[in-house]
């Protein structure tokens, strides 16, 4: 009996140092499978806070953009203003050259009749 109880004593040595390599495996694994897990949300963490800055980045810019393209709109406005105005002093200046010319027409005709009357006089 003797024997079968050393037997006994030698399988639950071998079954227990089998049980403890098994949880040190375990053990061993959560540690690797906690440090993944970290790793992946610090990695998806950075990805996420890359997005956020680069979001703010494109917000800024937009803003700018909307600035300038408003003060691009009125400094348009502006010249269009001041090209209408041109034509239109073009335009005057055109209408004060046909006043002129029909004035200087109407002024030689008062003057071919004036010195035709002043010859029949003489």
């Amino acid at each position: 009996m003797n024997m079968l109880s050393s037997l006994l004593k030698q399988h639950q040595a071998k079954q227990q140092v089998r049980k403890d390599k098994q949880e040190k495996k375990k053990k061993e694994a959560i540690v690797a499978s906690t440090a993944l897990t970290h790793a992946l949300v610090d990695h998806l963490n950075g990805g996420v806070a890359q997005a956020y800055v680069n979001q703010k980045k494109l917000d800024t810019e937009t803003k700018i953009l909307q600035a300038n393209a408003g003060q691009f709109s009125k400094q348009t406005i502006q010249w269009l203003k001041l090209v209408e105005d041109f034509n239109t002093s073009l335009k005057e200046l055109g209408d004060v050259e046909n006043w002129a010319r029909s004035i200087e027409t109407d002024m030689r005709t008062i003057s071919s009749a004036l010195e035709y009357a002043y010859r029949k006089t003489e």
